[in-house]
């Protein structure tokens, strides 16, 4: 039996690349799930907008802001959103929140910053392909070469 080293170190590859998008899929689906629980509403107020750039040459845009829990307290967060939506919205702007009535601190803006049952899908979608390439690249190292067979 011939093996094929290429083959087996490919499929390896994008088995652990097939895992990574799995476990990426399961975690924005559990955040998702999360955030749903969120029965609380308000209306933010944005305090301000700033960007942080990344060691990678890219960046999250975020927004600061304020809100009253259903308790009648101030709460104050920040928050990651869209870069679409940070060019629309501008200082003393309002939006909406969804926030835990147990723990006001977990917040978040109703459409920016939530993790989408689509992007979870993705994952999942991209998750599965790297799996099965890797599952059959693998299998295929460890079968024998038509070249090397004798008639």
């Amino acid at each position: 039996m011939k093996f094929s080293f290429s083959r087996i170190f490919w499929g390896v590859v994008c088995i652990g690349v097939g895992l990574l998008f799995l476990a990426g899929s399961w975690w924005a689906y559990v955040e998702y799930k999360k955030v749903q629980g969120y029965e609380g509403n308000a209306i933010g107020h944005i305090t301000n907008k700033h960007f942080k750039l990344g060691a990678d040459g890219g960046g999250n845009y975020y927004i600061d802001y304020w809100f009253m829990s259903s308790t009648g307290v101030k709460i104050s967060a920040s928050s990651i959103v869209a870069q679409q939506q940070w060019d629309i919205l501008k200082v003393d702007d309002t939006l909406e929140i969804r926030f835990d009535k147990a723990y006001p601190q977990r917040n978040i803006p109703m459409y920016g910053g939530s993790p989408s049952l689509v992007f979870a899908f993705f994952m999942l979608v991209l998750g599965c392909v790297f799996l099965l390439f890797g599952t059959l690249r693998f299998i295929d190292g460890f079968k024998k070469s038509s070249r090397n067979k004798s008639s």
